[in-house]
């Protein structure tokens, strides 16, 4: 138990700064960039780091294989999210957690799927997601925001996305291998940036972020994939680092096709 309370303080206090950071570097540098940031690793992070501590690094890189599958259910969460946005807000949040369960409930029930048809299925859903939001829905993306720097202000996102993560972590502690990849994957980060940047700057905001955090959403597939065959082989330290620093190399990557979205 002692160990449970102290990932979900760590959680807390971890994604709770990264989350509100996260968001306001999105209103300094807008939702190209700061989208794609706010998307880098950090709930599953945590979470893989304290499987493998508790249980071992093996157990951690048989749950990341979970992954992709989470992060397609994550996909359609957000998708629903960005359309929704313009709607009252607790519309959009019911709406896109509910989509959430109901297809996690049906990722249940095939635990065994292999690691390719995973990948597939999440890469076609991100593809598709993405491309009816710049093309179809044209999802303008937002420029950055003249916004002073306002301690009480991060404290507060810290404070919210904290608890929204720390509730997720203990969720997943108690999981099996497959249900923690999932809840490791739970859009603790995508929920928590969506509704603080839709209170502090509206929905089109808001909505241009999330847009951006669909395509970005790959570095995370990214990571959990070199937390596979790193754990392993290297340990828990040198993997999560090397994992981390691949999945912000993938964001670098693609950094000038996201200064070209519309």
């Amino acid at each position: 138990m002692d160990e449970i309370v102290w990932q979900v303080f760590q959680s807390f206090v971890i994604a709770g700064i990264w989350i509100a950071l996260a968001t306001f570097i999105a209103e300094k540098l807008g939702s190209r960039i700061g989208g794609a940031i706010a998307n880098l690793p950090s709930t599953i992070l945590v979470s893989l780091v304290y499987v493998s501590i508790v249980r071992s690094p093996q157990y951690a890189a048989e749950a990341a294989l979970a992954a992709p599958m989470g992060m397609a259910i994550n996909t359609v969460f957000l998708f629903v999210f960005v359309l929704l946005m313009k709607r009252p807000l607790w519309i959009a949040t019911l709406a896109s957690l509910t989509v959430w369960c109901c297809l996690a409930f049906v990722a249940s029930h095939f635990p065994d799927t292999g690691i390719v048809p995973l990948v597939v299925l999440y890469l076609s859903v991100m593809i598709v997601s993405f491309l009816l939001l710049e093309h179809v829905f044209k999802v303008p993306s937002a420029e950055k925001r003249a916004i002073p720097f306002r301690w009480w202000t991060i404290f507060m996102r810290a404070l919210f996305a904290g608890s929204v993560v720390g509730s997720t972590v203990v969720i997943s502690s108690f999981a099996n291998s497959f249900w923690t990849g999932i809840f490791a994957t739970f859009p603790a980060v995508m929920l928590s940036s969506m509704l603080i940047l839709r209170l502090a700057q509206g929905p089109d905001f808001a909505r241009a972020v999330g847009k951006t955090m669909v395509l970005a959403s790959v570095n995370i597939i990214v990571f959990a994939g070199a937390v596979h065959f790193l754990y392993p082989l290297w340990g828990v330290l040198w993997g999560t680092v090397v994992a981390f620093l691949l999945a912000t190399l993938f964001v670098v990557f693609i950094r000038p096709y996201l200064m070209r979205m519309k």
